[in-house]
């Protein structure tokens, strides 16, 4: 079935697929990307989110972020939030089991109502604990302003300073 007969359009970047797309499907699927981008993804991606779709305690959509790709159950670039009050899931899937992305999965044998009172001591914590974004433990360190060079030469700013090849920038 070609993807562009099915899917809606909501706006320039949002693609929806229904709940009538695929049996059992609980919420719509979203899809975000450009036209050309929703054009050219691969069609196991459209049948991962929408199997994301159709898990117990799934809430609003399934969605796929515009670097979506063929997964491990989930889609790489899948996004989905549960409700445990409604037999929502945990999936590890979810994260992927290759290379994870940074992300962990811990279970613990507090209650909601334990950690309720101590969620903002606890994220503080994990982010001061936790490397987090571009650069926390590379070994390049660059000023905003050399960000800024990076965001507008590209590739051409590695090639620059010895961090790649002339030939990397005919791809």
């Amino acid at each position: 079935m070609a993807i562009m007969n099915v899917i809606h359009k909501v706006s320039d970047t949002v693609w929806e697929l229904p709940v009538s797309y695929k049996e059992g499907m609980r919420v719509p699927a979203r899809i975000y990307g450009t036209e050309k981008i929703i054009r050219e993804m691969d069609d196991a991606v459209y049948d991962q989110v929408t199997n994301v779709a159709t898990l117990p305690g799934i809430t609003r959509f399934a969605m796929c972020m515009p670097d979506g790709h063929f997964g491990y159950g989930f889609p790489i670039g899948g996004v989905a939030a549960m409700d445990p009050q409604a037999g929502g899931v945990i999936s590890p899937g979810g994260i992927g089991f290759d290379i994870n992305c940074g992300m962990r999965l811990v279970t613990t044998n507090l209650t909601w109502k334990e950690v309720q009172p101590n969620l903002k001591q606890l994220v503080d914590k994990l982010y001061e604990r936790v490397p987090a974004g571009v650069g926390s433990t590379g070994f390049l360190k660059i000023s905003q302003d050399e960000f800024r060079d990076v965001v507008e030469q590209g590739a051409r700013w590695c090639v620059k300073r010895g961090m790649g090849w002339e030939e990397d920038l005919e791809l």
